[in-house]
């Protein structure tokens, strides 16, 4: 029945936020005992650790043969992250700052893979062929950042005592198991609920499962901002942008390639441009995303789930 999937997937959806929240902080409490560069623990530590969900989500996506699900969850979350994520964070940080021009420079790169997948669907699949030229853009990304890692500055307070380090890698451990058992509940109950109410999976992963696959970025980035280290979230939101749309993307096209409802399809990714672009003009003229620039992200995030409800 359609109730007990509903409320089966809530509740899902409910404990897969919890956990990924968790994952993220153990990870963070581990990489503070390496005292890492700030944007780089952002841009490829934190960034990674808080695309985990959407990985979880797109590896049993995939291996249930519903690949469009985790299409529309990545897709999804970009734009999640670009519009409510930092609107959220510039609202109650009163602003996100751009502190050094790389900063800058690397938001062009990403957004670049942000729109690899959406070229490459254009000839409405995903192909294993596309899968590894995501997988090719992904390593060159870390390539590139490895390269420029001497040009970051290392601000970390609070290192992790020595002995603290294996209680948080078994925290990290059971977190994560938990994190891929709800993964497997919320696809599972995700692809009934689509059939019952006769909408593409790609939908179901754009408007729904996109919210809870973020709030580890939202939790993260917003005490980021609140606690003065505005480069870490900032590197955090590029980092998930790159994860998700070159690697998991990239994973899930070689295990099942994606098939998916191209008006749904052109509705999001048309909202992705218009995101990311707005994202880059707000960078570009004071180097912040202020209070009021923030207000303007979630309009834009209100008006997709209006446009991509009334186009089905």
């Amino acid at each position: 029945m359609i109730i007990i999937d509903l409320l089966l997937f809530i509740v899902a959806c409910f404990f897969f936020a919890i956990s990924g929240h968790m994952v993220v902080k153990s990870i963070l409490k581990i990489e503070n005992y390496f005292q890492l560069r700030e944007f780089i623990v952002g841009l490829a530590v934190i960034g990674i650790s808080t695309s985990i969900p959407e990985l979880s989500v797109g590896l049993m996506s995939a291996l249930s043969q519903l690949s469009s699900l985790s299409f529309g969850n990545i897709i999804g979350a970009n734009i999640v992250d670009l519009t409510v994520v930092i609107g959220i964070v510039a609202i109650v940080g009163k602003s996100v700052k751009f502190e050094a021009e790389i900063e800058k420079r690397s938001i062009f790169l990403i957004a670049g893979m942000v729109f690899l997948p959406i070229f490459l669907f254009l000839d409405h699949e995903l192909s294993r062929l596309d899968g590894i030229m995501l997988i090719g853009a992904f390593l060159f990304y870390i390539i590139s950042l490895v390269s420029r890692r001497k040009r970051f500055k290392v601000v970390r307070d609070g290192r992790t005592k020595k002995g603290e380090v294996l209680k948080y890698i078994i925290f990290f451990v059971v977190s994560l198991i938990s994190l891929v058992l709800f993964a497997r509940i919320i696809v599972h109950a995700a692809s009934e609920i689509a059939v019952e109410l006769m909408v593409p999976p790609i939908l179901i992963g754009l408007v729904v499962i996109s919210i809870g696959t973020t709030l580890p970025e939202m939790f993260f980035e917003t005490e980021s901002v609140l606690k003065g280290h505005s480069s870490i979230a900032v590197g955090d939101l590029l980092g998930s942008l790159a994860f998700n749309s070159t690697l998991i993307l990239g994973i899930v096209a070689l295990i099942s390639p994606v098939h998916a409802h191209f008006s749904t399809f052109l509705v999001s990714s048309a909202f992705l441009v218009i995101a990311i672009l707005t994202f880059i003009i707000f960078v570009k003229t004071d180097r912040s995303v202020t209070r009021k620039e923030g207000i303007i992200l979630l309009m834009i995030y209100f008006l997709f789930l209006i446009f991509s409800i009334l186009t089905e």
